[in-house]
């Protein structure tokens, strides 16, 4: 027996082994069999590569489309994060990174049925983080929760900061006439591969709703004016943030890449691409303050126009959306050292905004009126700057071009200190989605059932009414909208006097 015993324990160590981790499950893709996890009922495909890496001569160059793989490969763990610097310590942001790459171009898929009679809604999650942090990998943004609630959920990561969005005359010439965006094509290759990939996993790839937050958001409005993007999504969710106002173009982008360039000491495309990833990351930290490569821009290509202007005319990827904002998204950064137009009192912010912009200062004045002892006013102006008027034009100009459209303003406050600290604030409504980090009780399970509620039923059907929840109203003509709270407030004409000012000030 001892002898059988000796010989018995080996083979079942290497037949564990050759099956996989516990609960592992093998699936065949049309990329290739890959090995996932199983927990709770929700399986897990997490590192999955959907473009080849972008190193070497492709830095700074448009994804290229993965051949697959030989084999079962591991999508057990996740992949390295893209290569970034993280938030300063005292950032409610700040996230303790783990290990980065220019190799990163990875995605992770949860699905709670595998081969469902009926394929399921796909959900695909982009991050936020200013273009230049940020991961999909984030406990935050674990998908078993919305899996259990029925849809597919995929995260994905996408080029940041320089590697994402260096524009230079020479990549422009080399790349035939347009250069910069990498990071948003990258999106784009991510969704092409959840079309040609998402049914293995039980997903529907006719029903694609993508969603994001801040940096998150503003990609998916990119997304919506991108041609490549046509077709690869039928839904739209946006979270504070759009690119409604004027951006960058191709010009102004590629300035400011003869300067990161210079900074490299690079004469030529080729010379750049062989400097190593951490010193091209430590020289963009230096001009991150200028902007440089930071961003996407209307590069007359990937993005052929400014948004505002082809979602007027139309002339966009028209699906249904839900967008919307937080009441105090500025309280977490707007009052930082390094944040233009500091005013610390409404003195300054009066004084700032009549040398910004003259006598046109007075009817912001007037509109965001001094609140004795209280930055609010400021912090109204710059909320409204940034994320209202953006995401009002937004769900406006796509009830115009015929497609619904639903707003939101969120109101809850959550009950852990930094939500005691700094109210509703920017971002404050992720973890209400995703189901990860809300105390289990009171106001804060409330808020969850509702966000998830509504989240799930608009990527179900194209609208975020259903049974058991509170009716949200179409924005439709009289710019209905629901505020989001533990007890949920339909009205109209949010902010209406400061968007119209807004309007005119943008001469829209």
């Amino acid at each position: 027996m001892s002898r059988f015993k000796n010989f018995a324990l080996p083979v079942l160590a290497f037949l564990a082994l050759a099956a996989g981790p516990l609960g592992a499950r093998v699936i065949d893709t049309p990329a290739g069999e890959l090995r996932g996890t199983e927990s709770g009922g929700v399986y897990r495909f997490a590192g999955v590569p959907y473009a080849a890496s972008p190193v070497g001569d492709l830095r700074w160059r448009m994804p290229v489309p993965l051949t697959g793989w030989e084999g079962v490969r591991d999508a057990v763990d996740y992949a390295p994060d893209c290569l970034q610097v993280p938030y300063a310590e005292g950032s409610p942001y700040y996230r303790e990174l783990g290990p980065v790459s220019e190799d990163c171009l990875y995605l992770n898929v949860w699905s709670a049925d595998l081969s469902p009679a009926e394929p399921a809604p796909v959900m695909v999650w982009i991050h936020g983080g200013a273009f230049t942090r940020g991961s999909g990998a984030r406990p935050t943004y674990d998908g078993a929760g919305l899996a259990r609630d029925g849809v597919v959920l995929v995260t994905i990561n996408y080029r940041l900061g320089i590697f994402g969005y260096l524009a230079h005359p020479a990549l422009t010439a080399e790349q035939g006439g347009a250069s910069g965006n990498y990071g948003l094509g990258d999106q784009v290759a991510a969704l092409r591969w959840v079309r040609d990939n998402i049914a293995a996993f039980g997903g529907d790839p006719g029903r694609v709703t993508i969603f994001g937050e801040s940096a998150g958001s503003s990609a998916v409005s990119q997304l919506l004016a991108a041609p490549g993007a046509a077709g690869l999504f039928h839904g739209a969710i946006g979270q504070s943030g759009g690119f409604l106002t004027p951006q960058d173009e191709l010009a102004a982008g590629e300035d400011k890449g003869v300067r990161a360039f210079a900074a490299l000491g690079a004469d030529t495309p080729a010379a750049a691409r062989e400097i190593p990833a951490r010193e091209v990351l430590a020289t963009f930290v230096e001009l991150e303050g200028e902007g440089v490569g930071s961003r996407p821009i209307v590069d007359g290509a990937l993005i052929p126009g400014q948004l505002y202007d082809l979602f007027k005319a139309g002339d966009y990827n028209k699906v249904p959306s839900l967008v919307g904002y937080n009441r105090d998204e500025s309280s977490a950064f707007a009052l930082a050292p390094d944040v233009p137009f500091l005013f610390r009192n409404q003195a300054d912010f009066e004084a700032g905004l009549k040398e910004f912009a003259g006598i046109g200062a007075y009817p912001f004045i007037w509109l965001y009126p001094e609140q004795e002892g209280s930055t609010q006013p400021y912090l109204d102006f710059w909320r409204d700057l940034v994320f209202g008027w953006n995401m009002q034009a937004w769900a406006r100009l796509n009830e115009r071009a015929g497609e619904p459209a639903w707003l939101y303003f969120f109101t809850h406050v959550p009950g852990d200190d930094v939500g005691k600290q700094l109210g509703a604030y920017h971002a404050a409504e992720i973890p209400y989605i995703f189901g990860n980090g809300v105390p289990p009780a009171g106001a804060d399970e409330r808020v969850h059932e509702l966000l998830r509620g509504y989240w799930v039923n608009f990527a179900r059907a194209g609208d975020p009414n259903g049974h058991g929840l509170p009716a949200w109203p179409r924005f439709g003509g009289d710019a209905a909208y629901l505020e989001l709270s533990a007890s949920p407030r339909a009205d109209d004409s949010l902010h209406w006097k400061q968007m119209a000012l807004w309007s005119f000030a943008f001469s829209r």
